[in-house]
């Protein structure tokens, strides 16, 4: 029986011959350590897109034409393990089509089955841009090396580089690893202070990117329906600005936005999180072409 797909932006499907993009759902919640509900990210993001202006006015166009494909969910079911590989394939066969994938969590662990079919398609000549309020850099979170907390720390142990955003807290363990592997994240609180901070963050960023949007790198005011949020986040035109400056700069392999956690009767981070996606797939392919 086939699986009913609930389409990003409520709009017909492109064919499979004019899609550029392709967004698929992981509604995956298997290592999620605080507060629940990561599992129902992906369809809340898919309503709320529904109610989205198509057109975007910031890049002077209505991004769906560019042709935005909805996958059906990927399955869930099984071990995180099996879970990251079913995210691996969907990846590699919009990669192997020429599509820029877009995956939609669930937790931020899915990212890391996008991250082994990039690696296996590209090497390892590209960087990981990580929106997040965590380093998540642990080796292994309760004893688990696939956690949401230790996937920045495999992208590490693929070859990856890796530069956070608006990151506001981590362990001691990870603050270590920052120092011995000379990492740059750059501090939201240094965001919030220094008015070059995003020539502070693309200075020595050079070659493609793969882009990873962890919704509580934003401030709690603007997305508060997130597992484990943090004060003193990054804004709409903060995040806006760095998005539009790295497309314009670097190709990008492909993106993500991962860690709603819906919140009943509190639409507003459903509807940002929609636009953050589309702002980000519209940025990658204006350039993209």
């Amino acid at each position: 029986m086939s699986q009913e797909v609930i389409v990003f932006g409520n709009v017909p499907q492109p064919d499979e011959a004019s899609a550029r993009a392709a967004i698929i759902p992981v509604p995956c919640e298997a290592s999620v350590s605080w507060g629940q509900g990561t599992s129902l990210g992906p369809a809340a993001v898919m309503l709320a897109s529904a109610n989205m202006e198509l057109y975007d006015e910031f890049l002077d166009q209505e991004t769906y034409r560019q042709g935005i494909i909805t996958r059906p969910a990927v399955d869930v079911r099984g071990s995180l393990e099996q879970v990251l590989a079913r995210v691996k394939a969907a990846v590699a066969a919009e990669l192997e089509a020429g599509r820029l994938p877009a995956v939609l969590g669930g937790e931020h662990s899915v990212t890391l089955g996008a991250l082994w079919a990039m690696v296996e398609r590209y090497g390892t000549g590209f960087t990981v841009l990580c929106l997040d309020a965590h380093l998540d850099l642990r080796d292994r979170y309760e004893d688990d090396p696939f956690s949401h907390a230790c996937v920045m720390k495999r992208a590490l142990d693929l070859g990856l580089g890796v530069r956070h955003l608006g990151s506001r807290s981590c362990s001691l363990e990870e603050a270590q690893l920052v120092k011995s592997r000379g990492l740059r994240p750059l501090w939201a609180q240094e965001v919030h202070n220094d008015p070059a901070w995003l020539d502070k963050y693309l200075d020595g960023l050079t070659g493609p990117v793969y882009i990873t949007l962890d919704v509580d790198g934003l401030d709690p005011a603007v997305v508060p329906a997130t597992g484990t949020p943090e004060p003193g986040g990054l804004f709409w035109p903060q995040v806006n600005d760095w998005l539009a400056a790295v497309c314009r700069r670097h190709p990008v392999l492909g993106l993500d936005l991962v860690e709603l956690a819906p919140l009943a009767g509190h639409p507003a981070s459903d509807f940002t999180c929609a636009r953050l996606l589309y702002r980000a797939l519209g940025l990658a392919l204006k350039e993209r072409s």
